[in-house]
């Protein structure tokens, strides 16, 4: 589920299914698309905080729920539908602040990527998994993710699936800020706040200047798309996700 909480003219959002991990399932990534659309139009809402309950962001999707959505089709489902979401994000006429307190791996590394801005508690971890799991990115993350650490440190994080602490994270530029333990929400949200004094025409129109870097990356993002359907449908990414629940390591072939 997502509990939002109104501070005068800021929100926080925080993904809470703890018992999950906060993994995004269904039920989130719809709450988060009704949320978007709902902020989309609040004349008087300044700036988000993005969260997830306790000690996690978010752990990646709820491989329990995906793991027998297997076909092309799927796949294409699960990347429009977390496309529409990150791409919710850019949109929004108020800057999002992610509040990473621990874990954001897989798809909420990504979520994480589409935000304005990133405060990580000293305790965050952030990977992409991807490669782990036999698929790629989906989630028009790619080009971002080189436009914020470069082209060779994106290719290190994708290709070797290392988790990255929170010192590294800032060191790579993929972070922001690095604040003491537990205190990632009270400083996004400081930040919303300052955010929420400014002048909102200045603010949203500033948000559309960073947008409009984003219009050569189009085709990126579709070819993106493309292979995440192709990796997601792949024998690999099935023999994956069986090891993950059989816990063994997975024996990959490359088909």
């Amino acid at each position: 589920m997502l509990q939002i909480e109104r501070n005068d003219k800021v929100e926080i959002w925080t993904i809470a299914r703890l018992e999950a991990r906060n993994a995004l399932n269904a039920e989130v990534m719809l709450a988060l698309q009704e949320a978007i659309s709902r902020a989309a139009h609040d004349t008087q809402l300044r700036a988000i905080v993005l969260t997830g309950e306790g000690n996690c962001f978010v752990s990646g999707g709820d491989l329990r729920e995906l793991r027998h959505f297997t076909l092309p089709e799927d796949a294409a489902a699960l990347a429009d539908n977390g496309r529409r979401i990150c791409e919710g994000l850019e949109q929004l006429p108020m800057p999002v602040i992610a509040a990473i307190g621990g874990p954001a791996f897989g798809g909420g590394a990504e979520l994480a990527i589409a935000c304005d801005m990133r405060v990580a508690d000293e305790s965050a971890r952030i990977c992409f998994k991807q490669g782990r799991l036999g698929v790629t990115t989906a989630w028009g993350t790619f080009p971002k993710l080189c436009a914020l650490v470069g082209p060779s440190r994106a290719a290190y994080m994708l290709y070797t699936g290392h988790e990255l602490t929170a010192q590294s994270s800032f060191s790579f530029g993929l972070v922001d800020t690095v604040v003491e333990s537990g205190n990632a929400v009270m400083t996004a949200l400081a930040w919303a706040l300052d955010i929420a004094g400014a002048a909102p025409l200045a603010i949203s129109e500033m948000k559309a200047l960073f947008r409009d870097q984003s219009f050569a990356y189009a085709e990126l993002r579709a070819r993106e798309r493309e292979r995440f359907i192709r990796t997601w449908s792949s024998d690999d990414h099935r023999e994956a996700v069986e090891a993950y629940f059989e816990r063994r390591v997975p024996v990959f072939r490359g088909r």
